[in-house]
């Protein structure tokens, strides 16, 4: 049986073949450009961010760093005292 009084049975028919004219484009350019304005960071505010978002990625290059800098300037001392506290 068919229903004669749908009330949603031609609601969707107009976003059939429909494309924002090119004011909706621009007026959505001209949002977005202003958004990114605002939201323009310093690197110190960068950094942050990404620490908070990826703390691991932090620690693994702070530790990447220290284990070459501390070996540059101890030479194989400082891996070898690393090796005799963890064991090695």
């Amino acid at each position: 049986m068919k229903k004669t009084n749908d009330p949603f049975g031609g609601a969707f028919d107009n976003f059939e073949n429909t494309a924002p004219t090119e004011r909706q484009k621009q007026k959505m350019l001209s949002f977005v450009l202003e958004e990114s304005r605002r939201q323009e960071s310093g690197f110190l505010q960068k950094l942050g961010e990404w620490i908070a978002v990826k703390p691991w990625r932090f620690a693994f290059c702070a530790s990447a760093l220290q284990a070459v800098a501390f070996t540059l300037m101890f030479g194989t001392r400082y891996t070898n005292l690393l090796m005799s506290i963890f064991g090695g």
